[in-house]
C-alpha cells in the first residue's frame, strides 16, 4: 500500500491460497503425527484419553480456521482500523464470557462443551471478518485467481521463513507442555497452563501496541523513508517495555494473591511459573518495532533462522536439564535465556545486513527501560522483606504498586512531548 504502483488485491489473494495452503498442511499433520503421539505417548489420567482426542480435533479445525481468517484480519490492521479489531474482540470475548458461564449450569462433560465453545467463538470471529471485509473493502478483497507462479515464489520465500518461525516459536510452546507432562504429569501441566494464561493477558497489551505501529513502520520502508521508519521502530520498542514493566510490576509482587482470588485453591509452582512468565514477557518486549522493522525491510533468512535455532534449542537442552534433576520453572529460564540471545543476534544482523545504527536505536529503546527496570528490581527486593500477611495488605501493595510503576513509566520512561499527548489523550476521553 506504501507504493504508487502497489495492487493490494493481487497481494491479498496470493496470500489467501496460501494460508488456506498452509492449513491444509497443518490439518494432515495433525491428523497423522498428532494422533500418533496421543495414542502412543501422551500422560493423561485414566479414562481421559477420549475427551483428549476430542479436544484435540477441536483445537485442529480451530488452528485451520484461524490460519484462514488471518488475511482479512491483516486487511484490518494495514487500514489500521483497530477500533473495529477492538469492537470485534470485545464482542467475541463477552460472548465466550457468556457461554464459559453456562458452565456452572451443563451437568455434562465440561471439558467438551469448553471446546465446543472455543470453536463456536472463533467461527464467529471468521464470519464477523469475512462479512466485514467484503462490505468495506470489496475491491481489495475481491476473490482474483493469480496464475503468476513467480509471484507465488516471492512471497513464499519470505513466508516460508516466517512459516519457520511460527513453527519454532509453537514447537517451543508445545513442546514445553509436553516435556512438563512427560516428567512431572497433568498437575503440574495445568500449572504451566495457568501462567500461559497469564502470559497471553500481559502480552496483549504490548503485542497491540506493536501491531499498531507495523503499518507506518512497513508504509514508511515501501515510501523510501527509512529515517521515520527506525524512529518509529525505536519509540515502539521502547512503548512495549514500558507497557510489559507497568503491567507486569504489580502483578509480580502480589501474584499469590491474584491467583488465590482467580482460582481459590493454587496449583503447586503455579507463582514461580507466573513470576519467570512475566520476565519472559518483558525480555520479549526489548523485540518490539525491530521486529516489524526487518520484517518491512525484506530480508530475513538469517533473522529467522538464528530465531528458529534458539527458540527450539531450549528443547533439547531442558529435556537433558529435566533428566538431570531441574525442577520445572527450568524451561522458562531457558526460554529467558533464549530470547536474550536471540535479541543480540537480531541487532548485530541488522548492522551487518542493513548498516543499521544499532546504537542509536539502543540508546533510544532501551536506556530508559532499562534505569526503570533496575528501580523496579531494587523495590522487589525490599517488598519482600515486608511483613505482609494479611489479604487487605496484600491489596494495599498491589495498588501501591501498581500507582507507584505507573509513576515511573510517566515520569522515567516518556519524553516531555509524549506526557503532553498522555494527558491531552486522557483530558479528551474523560470530556467525551
Amino acid at each position: 500500500m506504501g507504493k504508487p504502483e502497489g495492487d493490494p488485491n493481487r497481494l491479498f489473494n496470493i496470500c489467501q491460497v496460501n494460508h488456506i495452503a498452509f492449513a491444509v498442511i497443518v490439518l494432515l499433520l495433525a491428523e497423522t503425527v498428532g494422533i500418533f503421539y496421543i495414542l502412543n505417548y501422551l500422560n493423561v489420567e485414566p479414562g481421559k484419553a477420549s475427551d483428549a482426542m476430542f479436544v484435540f480435533q477441536v483445537s485442529t479445525l480451530v488452528t485451520c480456521v484461524g490460519i484462514i481468517n488471518v488475511p482479512y484480519q491483516s486487511v484490518f490492521v494495514a487500514k489500521e482500523r483497530f477500533l473495529l479489531i477492538a469492537v470485534i474482540d470485545t464482542i467475541n470475548a463477552l460472548v465466550k464470557l457468556g457461554l464459559v458461564i453456562l458452565l456452572l449450569f451443563y451437568s455434562g462433560n465440561a471439558l467438551r462443551f469448553y471446546a465446543v465453545i472455543m470453536t463456536a467463538t472463533t467461527l464467529i470471529s471468521f464470519v464477523v471478518y469475512h462479512y466485514l471485509c467484503f462490505r468495506m473493502w470489496p475491491g481489495l478483497v475481491k476473490w482474483k485467481f493469480c496464475n503468476r507462479f513467480k509471484e507465488y515464489k516471492e512471497l513464499l520465500v519470505f513466508n516460508n521463513y516466517t512459516i519457520m518461525s511460527a513453527f519454532a516459536l509453537m514447537g517451543r510452546s508445545q513442546g514445553s507442555n509436553m516435556l512438563i507432562n512427560f516428567f512431572f504429569g497433568t498437575v503440574v501441566n495445568g500449572a504451566f497452563g495457568i501462567a500461559r494464561t497469564v502470559q497471553a493477558f500481559v502480552e496483549s497489551f504490548t503485542v497491540n501496541f506493536d501491531v499498531a505501529a507495523s503499518p507506518q513502520i512497513t508504509q514508511s520502508v515501501g515510501r523510501g523513508d527509512l529515517a521515520r521508519a527506525s524512529f518509529i521502530a525505536s519509540r515502539s520498542c521502547r512503548m512495549c517495555q514500558l507497557l510489559s514493566l507497568m503491567v507486569a510490576f504489580p502483578l509480580f509482587v502480589e501474584v499469590e494473591l491474584l491467583l488465590r482470588l482467580w482460582l481459590g485453591v493454587v496449583p503447586e509452582y503455579t507463582p514461580l511459573f507466573c513470576r519467570v512468565m512475566l520476565i519472559t514477557i518483558v525480555v520479549a518486549g526489548t523485540g518490539g518495532g525491530i521486529l516489524r522493522l526487518k520484517d518491512a525491510l525484506g530480508k530475513i533468512k538469517w533473522f529467522k533462522i538464528t530465531y528458529s535455532f534458539w527458540f527450539l534449542l531450549t528443547l533439547p537442552v531442558g529435556y537433558v536439564l529435566y533428566k538431570m534433576g531441574y525442577p520445572p520453572v527450568t524451561i522458562l529460564v531457558l526460554y529467558v535465556i533464549a530470547d536474550v540471545i536471540c535479541r543480540i543476534t537480531q541487532l548485530a544482523l541488522m548492522k551487518v545486513i542493513y548498516d543499521f545504527d544499532v546504537k542509536s536505536f539502543m540508546r533510544d529503546a532501551y536506556t530508559k527501560p532499562l534505569i526503570i527496570a533496575a528501580i523496579m528490581v531494587c523495590y522487589i527486593m525490599a517488598y519482600s522483606q515486608l511483613d505482609i500477611a494479611t489479604t487487605g495488605q496484600q491489596v494495599l501493595g498491589f495498588v501501591v504498586t501498581g500507582v507507584i510503576g505507573t509513576m515511573m513509566v510517566l515520569f522515567l520512561g516518556l519524553n516531555r512531548g509524549e506526557r503532553e499527548k498522555c494527558w491531552s489523550y486522557l483530558a479528551h476521553s474523560i470530556s467525551r
